[in-house]
């Protein structure tokens, strides 16, 4: 699912590729940026991206990713990997799918650690040879990669299934860049709420989104200086203030090639 990502959304769905996908499905809900036009280009360039278009401006991610997983299901997939726009997959000293195709267990948990421009820059450019810092240690959070079958039910924010099933190993990692600009960050917050609303979505549901939503402009600007500097209690998915500084991460072919996150321990 992708939503005015136009900035990141070619280079996710490339890195996704080249991590061992044999196909990737997008569909663009309701863009007013150049996203749809960005992956048109894609698709009509590699026969592995496949595009479609969502009209439906409630926010039923769960539903939606299940049915997206359903037809990778009918395309012969044997394993989905519902990834967002701003977030790039990897494995330790192989590609995703290697990994994958490599587990006698039906899940996989991916942890992410999330990824911001430096306090000087202000805004995340992918493409310029800029370094940008991560967070040491990854979030609380983890996202769920799982064999296929007939009907799978994915939960809200692709954190885990609703089917009940076996505890996931816990074999991947992935850069967040959900925070690459002030102007960016309203937008999907705001956008978000405005989705969740028309969908009648309990509010404990996306509180990050629904607490930057409630801000005023002076208020959101000195939020995200805290989140660039680290401020503890200013990011909403807050794990420290230790962050490392990291160059070239968007071409990493395996995790942390450099070593500079070893001997972090997951929180659980």
């Amino acid at each position: 699912m992708a939503k005015n990502e136009a900035d990141i959304i070619e280079q996710a769905v490339r890195h996704m590729l080249e991590q061992g996908a044999d196909g990737v499905i997008v569909v663009d809900n309701g863009s007013t940026d150049d996203t749809r036009a960005v992956l048109q280009v894609l698709a009509s360039g590699d026969a592995r991206v496949h595009v479609g278009v969502d009209t439906e401006p409630a926010f039923h991610q769960g539903m939606k990713v299940s049915r997206l997983s359903h037809l990778a299901w009918r395309a012969g997939a044997d394993w989905v990997v519902p990834f967002d726009a701003d977030e790039l997959w990897f494995a330790d000293g192989m590609t995703v799918a290697e990994r994958l195709r490599g587990l006698s267990s039906d899940r996989a948990w991916c942890d992410y650690r999330n990824a911001y421009p430096l306090p000087e820059d202000g805004r995340l450019d992918l493409d310029a040879d800029r370094p940008l810092q991560v967070d040491r240690a990854p979030s609380a959070w983890l996202r769920i990669a799982f064999r296929t079958r007939r009907w799978v039910w994915v939960g809200e924010g692709n954190h885990d299934l609703r089917t009940p099933g076996p505890m996931p190993a816990r074999c991947l990692h992935m850069l967040h860049f959900s925070y690459r600009s002030l102007e960016q960050y309203s937008r999907k917050a705001e956008q978000g709420v405005a989705a969740l609303e028309k969908a009648g979505k309990d509010e404990s549901i996306a509180t990050h989104w629904r607490g930057w939503a409630t801000l005023s402009e002076e208020e959101r600007a000195a939020r995200w200086r805290g989140y660039l500097e680290g401020d503890e209690g200013a990011a909403d998915d807050f794990v420290g203030s230790d962050r490392v500084l990291v160059t070239g991460a968007t071409q990493w072919r395996t995790w942390d090639p450099e070593g500079l996150f070893a001997g972090v321990v997951p929180r659980h």
